[in-house]
């Protein structure tokens, strides 16, 4: 075999091997992007899982790390830093100065009706006009608050509350047998992963919601959810050995969808809500 002959082969096999691989891989990708969404609204909001979680993911949801927010502050010069700039009273104060006298009065003129002006009350005993130096301080102890007032920072706006705000619940869509409350096989990984978040937290509590689809009547759909729930109970004190008292269970039926048709199957499903 020649090396073009050689060459062309091994092309086509890189080739053919590039074609099968590239769907696989546009498959995982896709998995993993939708993974987990948020689905319902307002206080309804639940993170559904469509593979096993870790216990990361879900600690997450019911116990999110705080977020630490930090807050700038900017100084702008204005009226401040004009009066930091303004010599101290003691620049330029003659602390020799004499006290101001007080302005005589007005002589009336003759032949002349003057006009009627309020006499200027006389300074009481005992209390001299204020020297030069000291209205001069007097100024400056009352120009500062108005400084201070100019800059000073406006009260914030009210934070409006986050409509983004985060799921509290998480949940998995359990593929149960038609009106089965039995865990099929290939969904324990689901609730084994709560077991394990359980563990880790012995304060945390769940309560377990069944839910259903509008099919059906509502009794029997009330009464299933109720059983799909016991049963997921059960698994977590059964074969996680959690306490039973952390642990409640509610079943929903068809009254709480996440789904704007009451009918589509999105609505059928388990959520766990923190009750601690």
């Amino acid at each position: 075999m020649t090396k073009s002959t050689l060459s062309h082969a091994l092309t086509r096999t890189l080739a053919h091997s590039l074609v099968a691989t590239l769907p696989m891989l546009a498959a995982a990708w896709a998995g993993s992007v939708s993974a987990q969404t948020v689905e319902g609204s307002g206080s309804s909001k639940v993170m559904m899982f469509d593979r096993p979680p870790s216990v990361e993911e879900l600690r997450e949801v019911v116990a999110p790390e705080p977020k630490i927010r930090t807050r700038s502050i900017e100084i702008i010069g204005g009226a401040a830093g004009a009066a930091a700039k303004r010599p101290r009273p003691i620049d330029e104060i003659n602390y020799g100065t004499a006290p101001i006298p007080s302005a005589a009065q007005p002589t009336p003129q003759p032949d002349v009706q003057p006009v009627a002006q309020p006499a200027p009350q006389p300074a009481p005993q005992g209390s001299p006009s204020r020297p030069a130096h000291k209205q001069r301080r007097q100024e400056v102890r009352t120009e500062a608050p108005a400084a201070q007032m100019a800059t000073a920072e406006p009260p914030a706006a009210p934070v409006a509350q986050e409509q983004g705000a985060a799921p509290q619940a998480f949940g998995f869509r359990i593929n149960f047998a038609l009106n089965s409350a039995e865990i099929p096989a290939e969904s324990a990984s689901y609730i084994d992963a709560v077991g394990a978040l359980m563990k880790e937290d012995p304060t945390l509590g769940l309560t377990v919601e069944g839910h259903t689809d509008a099919s059906g009547s509502l009794s029997h759909n009330m009464l299933l959810s109720q059983r799909r729930a016991v049963s997921v109970g059960e698994y977590l004190v059964r074969v996680h050995r959690i306490d039973p008292k952390r642990i409640t269970v509610d079943g929903k039926g068809p009254t709480a969808p996440i789904a704007a048709n009451p009918y589509d199957g999105r609505n059928r499903r388990v959520e766990f809500k923190p009750t601690h």
